[in-house]
């Protein structure tokens, strides 16, 4: 780390403030410089753009009556400033000083103690161990902050191999156009590194598939990919744990994520297989969580992956169902269109909320997995059900350790065809048994150790077999 000092006359071993900051602009861009600003009114010109980002947001730091203006050909240098004994009269806000396309510097006043500001190239780690990117400049547009957020979010959900790319971000508006600092986890090299063995995976996954499949045969295989392969990682809380968890890339290449990476992953792979969804923020039992919304021949169905990897007997609880059944223990958050600024940006005392970019209608039960998959049971009375017994007779030939029956809405009640199937009088599913363990005895079922787990919120019974 080098160390200049800087005064308004560069007088003695000093520089002017313009001296520099060319000086570590000139050929040898991979040092890092301290620049030391003693007091005094620094009567120069330099482009100034200012970058307001969220309270968490490190860049460059600069006085609130510090201005920046010019023109010129500079590359882009992030400034970042470390408070060394400040005054507190001089309130230290966070930005990013873009020295692209510029040469002067204007009154700038320097007070207390001085100021102390670390300089570097773009794509060299900051003190929050995340690279600055080339600064976007909007031509023409004027974005609020509210609006930027919109875009940022519309940009990663359109575009999940933005794995790297974090929610921090500046940014400043200047004479009719919107200029955004946005910033990565990773430098360029490790990025097209980790976006080739991504690739790779995703690659490997697509050319297994069967061609021909319908959307609910290729919805399912991406389903069972992503469960099969991943784990979730209960100890991750935040993307300060591990920022991989909350990606596709954590949950394909890894094997390790949170639902967000969960939803991530399988929205990613259903665009491949050309399946539309999107990606849905709200709470699962009360906690901050990410599922998907998956369109299946015209109509939307919610489908929550990460849920379905929690229990063998709940593995497709979550695959296509409406929004009622998932609000029996999720909730949706709102829309942006409904949302405040202060909501959208956590301002004046408001916490910032997850906003959904737009939330489909999802009513339909025809792509349902149980409505597709499991045995229908549609008669209380009906003593030789082939369509059940055919099932059951499969389920003991390849010993499957659960059996899912459908409760038919439309022609059953739930709890009185479950206590007809399993508990009071004839026991039907019993003699069902029967009937498989007669034409199948070598995998004979043992009736007393058969129970049941009751989802009357799918119209469905989980049987648990034994053998």
């Amino acid at each position: 780390m080098k160390q200049l000092k800087v005064d308004p006359n560069g007088n003695g071993d000093s520089l002017t403030l313009k001296g520099a900051i060319d000086k570590v602009i000139e050929p040898s861009k991979n040092n890092r410089y301290v620049i030391e600003i003693a007091e005094g009114n620094y009567d120069l010109k330099w482009e100034y753009r200012e970058f307001w980002g969220d309270d968490n947001f490190i860049g460059c730091v600069v006085p609130p009556f510090t201005r920046l203006k010019g023109v010129g050909n500079r590359e882009n240098v992030i400034i970042i400033a470390e408070d060394d004994g400040i005054s507190e009269d001089i309130r230290i806000k966070m930005a990013t000083l873009n020295l692209y396309q510029t040469s002067e510097l204007e009154n700038l006043t320097v007070n207390g103690n001085g100021l102390k500001y670390t300089v570097h190239d773009d794509f060299r780690k900051d003190e929050n161990d995340i690279y600055p990117c080339s600064i976007v400049n909007m031509e023409n547009t004027v974005l609020t902050q509210a609006e930027i957020r919109l875009v940022i979010t519309a940009v990663k959900e359109d575009n999940p191999m933005l794995f790297w790319l974090t929610d921090k971000f500046g940014f400043s508006n200047t004479e009719g156009y919107t200029a955004i600092q946005l910033y990565s986890y990773e430098p360029p090299e490790k990025i097209k590194t980790m976006q080739n063995k991504l690739n790779k995976e995703v690659n490997k996954f697509i050319n297994s598939v069967e061609y021909g499949l319908d959307d609910f045969s290729l919805e399912l295989l991406a389903h069972n990919y992503i469960n099969d392969r991943c784990k979730y990682d209960d100890d991750v809380k935040d993307s300060d744990d591990d920022y991989l968890a909350f990606t596709p890339y954590g949950a394909i290449v890894n094997g390790n994520a949170v639902c967000e990476g969960y939803a991530k992953a399988f929205g990613y792979l259903l665009s491949q297989l050309g399946i539309e969804s999107k990606g849905i923020v709200g709470k699962g039992s009360q906690e901050l969580h990410m599922w998907n919304a998956v369109k299946i021949n015209g109509n939307w169905y919610y489908t929550d992956i990460s849920w379905d990897d929690s229990k063998e007997y709940s593995r497709y609880d979550y695959f296509n169902i409406t929004e009622s059944q998932l609000k029996k223990d999720h909730t949706i958050s709102k829309v942006y269109s409904k949302c405040s600024s202060d909501e959208v940006n956590g301002t004046n005392g408001v916490k910032a909320i997850n906003f959904n970019l737009s939330v489909p209608e999802c009513d339909s039960t025809e792509e349902n997995y149980y409505v597709k998959e499991a045995v229908h049971f549609t008669d209380l009375y009906s003593y030789q059900n082939d369509e059940m017994t055919n099932a059951l007779y499969n389920a003991a030939n390849n010993k499957e350790k659960y059996f899912h029956i459908y409760i038919d809405p439309v022609y059953l009640e739930y709890n009185g065809a479950v206590d007809q199937l399993f508990v009071s009088g004839d026991q039907l599913f019993f003699t069902y048994i029967d009937t498989v363990n007669s034409m199948y005895p070598s995998n004979y079922i043992d009736k007393s150790g058969v129970s049941i787990i009751k989802k009357e919120n799918l119209s469905v019974v989980t049987v648990k077999l034994s053998y």
